[in-house]
């Protein structure tokens, strides 16, 4: 009986050493898990101006953000340096400028700053925060903390003719905005504290449509060169809750 023994317990050792320890099968409903959800992008809004001598390192700052996945990157040209005179170099009118685009930045420093004074170059991350445009550190700090936060709303961009959006989840009162801008521009200035030099800029606003209550809208396909998104903000340029570029 002990040889017998013995040998029963030696195989068994031999099976756990080859077979590994028994484990309880899956049971047969168990699901896949669900694959994660993507990122919605962040909007990353720069107000500038070519006639501000400070504002080409924020502009080639926004161009690298312009390229990263995940962002929506804006540059709102403003107007108020159109008028300013340089010295012996004098005025320089910003083709891309628009007084829709300064009082966009105008509402944005009564909620964020307590004031409707604006300065160049300026970063807003998500409608949630603002900050010098050159300020690398703190914009990428303030791009982390939006990713944080989940969106409000989901916007499903598609094309077939036109561009087509579609939101789901968005409170009644959200204000939908359809950006258009331009992809790339190369600009000689002429005048102003830029006078002589040339700048490159990346989505330059080219226009922006206030839209109605959706939950669908429809654009048509932007022309070549251009690019849009639609973004979805709080009543009176509250947060950004969610926002889609159109698909290329």
């Amino acid at each position: 009986m002990r040889a017998s023994v013995a040998t029963f317990t030696l195989l068994a050792v031999f099976g756990v050493l080859l077979f590994g320890p028994e484990t309880a099968p899956a049971p047969a409903s168990a699901e896949p898990p669900a694959p994660a959800a993507a990122a919605a992008p962040i909007v990353v809004e720069l107000f500038t101006s070519q006639s501000c001598s400070s504002c080409p390192p924020a502009e080639a700052y926004f161009r690298e953000l312009a390229a990263r996945p995940g962002l929506i990157a804006l540059e709102w040209h403003v107007d108020y340096w159109n008028d300013l005179r340089h010295g012996d170099a004098g005025r320089w009118h910003d083709p891309f400028s628009s007084p829709a685009y300064t009082e966009r930045q105008r509402t944005y420093n009564e909620r964020l700053r307590g004031s409707p004074g604006g300065y160049t170059p300026q970063a807003v991350v998500a409608g949630r925060a603002e900050t010098t445009g050159s300020n690398r550190k703190t914009i990428e700090g303030l791009i982390v903390e939006a990713g944080k936060t989940r969106p409000a709303a989901t916007i499903t961009a598609t094309r077939d003719g036109n561009i087509r959006f579609s939101v789901t989840g968005a409170p009644k009162n959200a204000q939908a905005l359809l950006v258009t801008y331009r992809l790339a521009a190369t600009t000689a200035v002429k005048g102003g504290e830029n006078q002589g030099r040339t700048l490159d800029s990346a989505h330059l606003v080219t226009g922006a449509k206030k839209l109605g209550s959706g939950p669908t809208f429809s654009t048509p396909l932007p022309a070549s060169g251009e690019g849009c998104a639609l973004l979805l903000s709080e009543p009176g340029l509250g947060r950004i809750l969610a926002a889609a570029a159109c698909p290329p």
